[in-house]
């Protein structure tokens, strides 16, 4: 069921497809669709339960083809995995790049020691932990 769309936002189920797909992470996908947004970029959340009023949004399974495909994800130039679980995520970031053929995904990485893996797939990790640590290093 996709939620209601800001005026001023496509609908990404009408074609005008978000160029930018947070797939999944409540809280944080809402923050770095939020960021995004406000970088005039288009984005869109596919998630379960829908995490915003405010973002165009898919409520769904991201890790579902069906859903992915009412999305409009396919049309992403970009997709971020972004579970709580770094096997959902890869998971996630796999059935995206084979079967949508979307260029860049991105997917999010909890435990460093698994960075290598999401790399080897070919999709880019953004490992939280490294990226909290290194942030608080520079604020201490």
């Amino acid at each position: 069921m996709i939620n209601p769309t800001p005026s001023n936002e496509p609908d990404p189920a009408e074609g005008a497809a978000a160029t930018h797909y947070i797939l999944g992470g409540a809280h944080i996908g809402v923050a770095i669709a939020e960021r995004l947004r406000a970088e005039g970029q288009q984005v869109a959340i596919v998630d379960e339960p829908s995490p915003s009023e405010d973002i165009p949004s898919v409520v769904g399974d991201p890790a579902a083809m069906d859903v992915l495909a009412e999305s409009g994800v396919e049309d992403a130039s970009t997709v971020i995995a972004a579970t709580k679980s770094d096997r959902r995520n890869l998971l996630i970031a796999q059935l995206v790049g084979v079967q949508f053929d979307v260029p860049r995904v991105l997917a999010l990485v909890n435990d460093p020691s698994r960075r290598g893996a999401f790399a080897d797939a070919g999709h880019e990790p953004l490992c939280v932990t490294t990226m909290l640590s290194e942030a608080v290093g520079e604020v201490v």
